[in-house]
């Protein structure tokens, strides 16, 4: 049986973790708030976007790109947003998971473009191709996502590419979260539309939008490109908002498991303690006892 002194050291220690733990989870707590409130205002922004989409689509095929950028011989480019922090759950490992799966026996005609600190980490050591990188503050602003899109929108001039995914992680609940997977390019009305259904928004009817006449420039094909970037782009934007949202969710629910699982293992402690403490005592009467005996 361990002594006493020993048990007071694992007490010490576990309580000293217990603080860093409660600090994590209130530093998470909190972040998920501020989020939750920028994914309510990413809503709204996007509810005035898709107004402005659905006066466009009445004048053009707004989906219709593929003959200036698409080339069907081109690589498979994946987008994958992952944390830059662990202590969260599963929320890397399942993406990790289901690259392997879907891509892992053909690798060699994939590039991945990751956002984050341990899709960075993964991707590399395994000998994925990784064509470049971003990291997202925990602000998670839209200027951020700035260069993924950039680089998108240089290898769509260039036609490197024939099909573009994202893979993220999508936040649907304190307690859910869903890995996800969507088409960036060609982007379709199927695809935009499945899109809009994930983050809780609709596009309406076209029937009910006044008619509007527009002024394109420089010309509709260019009007129509540069509008696919700007899709694309708040569409990124939502998946790093999202894997953001469910990186504090994860952790935030980690932090509670590890507390409840501390004052469990606390509690087993000091039952230990007291035992050993009280061996110890029975001990020394014994020897007492014992002496007493032998000197009478």
């Amino acid at each position: 049986m361990a002594n006493t002194k020993q048990v007071r050291t694992k007490i010490k220690s576990v309580k000293n973790l217990q603080k860093i733990i409660k600090a994590l989870e209130i530093v998470s707590t909190v972040k998920l708030q501020k989020l939750k409130g920028v994914i309510g205002s990413y809503k709204e922004f996007m509810q005035s976007f898709l107004e402005v989409l659905k006066i466009v689509r009445k004048e053009m095929n707004i989906f219709d790109f593929d003959e200036k950028t698409w080339n069907p011989q081109g690589r498979r480019l994946l987008i994958v947003v992952t944390s830059d922090r662990g202590l969260c759950g599963a929320i890397n490992s399942r993406i990790f998971r289901r690259m392997e799966k879907n891509y892992g026996a053909a690798k060699e005609n994939v590039d991945i473009f990751v956002v984050g600190k341990k899709g960075l980490e993964y991707f590399v050591r395994n000998n994925w191709n990784v064509v470049g990188s971003a990291m997202i503050s925990d602000k998670v602003l839209l200027a951020e996502v700035k260069p993924i899109s950039a680089f998108i929108r240089q290898a769509l001039e260039e036609k490197k590419y024939a099909k573009i995914k994202i893979y993220f992680n999508f936040f649907k609940n304190t307690m859910t979260q869903v890995s996800t997977r969507f088409k960036l390019y060609p982007l379709d009305e199927e695809s935009f539309d499945a899109f809009l259904e994930n983050v809780g928004l609709e596009m309406g009817l076209l029937e009910n939008i006044d008619q509007k006449y527009l002024m394109v420039e420089p010309d509709i094909e260019t009007f129509k490109f540069d509008f696919l970037q700007v899709m694309i782009r708040n569409i990124i934007y939502s998946a790093v908002l999202n894997n953001k949202t469910t990186e504090h969710a994860a952790r935030m629910l980690a932090m509670k498991n590890a507390k409840d699982n501390s004052v469990e293992v606390l509690n087993q402690l000091n039952l230990l303690y007291n035992k050993t403490r009280q061996a110890k005592i029975t001990q020394e009467i014994s020897e007492i006892v014992s002496a007493k005996v032998a000197i009478e």
